[in-house]
């Protein structure tokens, strides 16, 4: 980090000030690049733990970044089974995540609530533990449900942990 010496004179003060201005004007310029750097982290961690998380049916969620303004990143994730990898599906699986949402539907009460059922069928891709029952005139899927992945909960954790890392790279002046 870079000091800044004053003495009582006109012309420390004037330069420190100057000095002051230009620092201003480096983290002004510094804030997007920042914001950039750990939304693109969190991209990357919440693609990977969405790519392998256990799921049975057909996983298409698909993590960007958007950029709303210089100063304003998210990361978001999108597609169908979002919400079911997040949260969790049935009653089977204990696991709560901890950020739920109040209001939003109980463990097992998702879509038309089959998740109240031990195991139930559907028609589709069978995903990471579904199993194929073949004795039906078309394939089913019979699942008990999913865990509770938390993706972007645990993406946010790590980026907690990042931050200060990154913080310390992007904003160091010289």
């Amino acid at each position: 980090m870079k000091r800044i010496t004053i003495t009582p004179d006109s012309k420390s003060i004037h330069n420190a000030i100057k000095e002051l201005e230009k620092y201003q004007k480096f983290l002004e310029k510094q804030i997007p690049v920042f914001l950039e750097r750990v939304a693109q982290l969190g991209v990357e961690i919440a693609s990977v733990k969405f790519d392998g998380a256990q799921y049975d049916g057909t996983n298409d969620v698909k993590v960007t970044k958007r950029r709303d303004s210089d100063n304003y990143f998210a990361v978001v994730a999108t597609g169908n089974a979002t919400l079911f990898i997040e949260f969790g599906t049935g009653v089977v699986y204990p696991d709560v995540h901890p950020e739920i949402p109040s209001g939003v539907a109980g463990r097992g009460e998702f879509g038309k609530g089959k998740g109240k059922n031990r195991a139930w069928g559907y028609y589709g891709e069978a995903g990471t533990n579904g199993r194929i029952a073949t004795n039906h005139k078309k394939a089913v899927v019979v699942t008990h449900g999913n865990p509770a992945n938390m993706c972007m909960y645990l993406t946010a954790e790590e980026l907690r942990r990042e931050i200060s890392g990154i913080a310390k790279e992007v904003f160091e002046y010289q």
